[in-house]
């Protein structure tokens, strides 16, 4: 169980609050409104808080990366950004390395979302209609081999 002031801190309704320009907060406000409950819970729910905390801690942050994690869930959840730009935004919040945060965002979609996952990917792909692929978490096909490439064994169609 985290605390009051840890809550404050990590949860996605409150991150940066204490730093974040007055017209960015009221947006904010202005936008939270028209979410989906499941999205609400989800940004103001102490549970959501004390995974931040805990995806901060596995990734070794300090509290005030932490806490520009939490700022990233609720930009990625309200379609603020996208979330195929989410390790970009968090390297240029923390500096972290590309490849860690592109992890970190695994851990994001994959232990956080879950409760709003069916909301976000709609709230994404109305916010995002032009990118590939809109929502969190979405697998790909696999390319088609190349014939005639003397580097490429096709297992798929492998006869024995």
């Amino acid at each position: 169980m985290i605390s009051y002031p840890q809550y404050l801190q990590f949860s996605p309704y409150f991150a940066q609050q204490d730093i974040e320009k007055e017209e960015s907060r009221l947006k904010f406000f202005k936008s939270f409104d028209e979410l989906p409950q499941k999205i609400k819970d989800l940004l103001t729910s102490m549970v959501t808080a004390e995974k931040i905390m805990n995806i901060g801690q596995i990734f070794g942050l300090d509290e005030f990366d932490t806490e520009a994690i939490a700022l990233a869930v609720r930009k990625i959840a309200t379609g603020e950004i996208f979330v195929g730009d989410a390790a970009n935004f968090i390297v240029n919040e923390t500096e972290l390395p590309y490849e860690q945060t592109k992890t970190l965002v695994g851990s994001i979609v994959s232990e956080i979302f879950p409760p709003a996952l069916d909301e976000i990917k709609k709230v994404q792909s109305a916010k995002f209609p032009q990118r590939p692929e809109t929502a969190p978490n979405t697998s790909r096909q696999p390319e088609p081999v190349q014939p005639g490439n003397p580097n490429v064994i096709n297992l798929r169609n492998r006869q024995n």
